[in-house]
C-alpha cells in the first residue's frame, strides 16, 4: 500500500486523529463486510431484520467517518500544498 510521506501529516494532533479515523473507518468497512455475509446465510426473519438493522447502522457509521475525515482535510490546506505539490510515495 502506498502512503504519502509529508512532514506534516506526520506532526500534530490531526495526523493522530486521521489515523484513528482511518482505523475506525476500516474497522466498520470490514465488520460491514461480515454482516454482508451474515445476512446472506440468515433464514429466520427475526434474525434476517436484526442484520439488517446492524448493515444500516454500519453503513450510517462509515458515512460519518468519511464525512469527518473530509471535514479534516478541508481545515488542513496547507498540507495540500506542502512541498509545491510534490509528494514522496512509499
Amino acid at each position: 500500500m502506498l502512503r504519502r510521506i509529508s512532514p506534516i501529516h506526520q506532526q500534530g494532533k490531526g495526523s493522530k486523529e486521521r489515523e484513528e479515523l482511518t482505523r475506525s473507518l476500516q474497522e466498520a468497512q470490514t465488520a460491514l463486510q461480515h454482516a454482508y455475509l451474515a445476512f446472506d446465510d440468515l433464514t429466520e426473519p427475526e434474525l434476517v431484520e436484526s442484520c439488517i438493522f446492524e448493515i444500516r447502522s454500519l453503513q450510517a457509521r462509515i458515512n460519518y467517518l468519511l464525512r469527518r475525515l473530509k471535514e479534516q482535510e478541508s481545515r488542513e490546506p496547507q498540507a495540500a500544498s506542502a512541498g509545491g505539490g510534490k509528494r514522496k510515495w512509499v
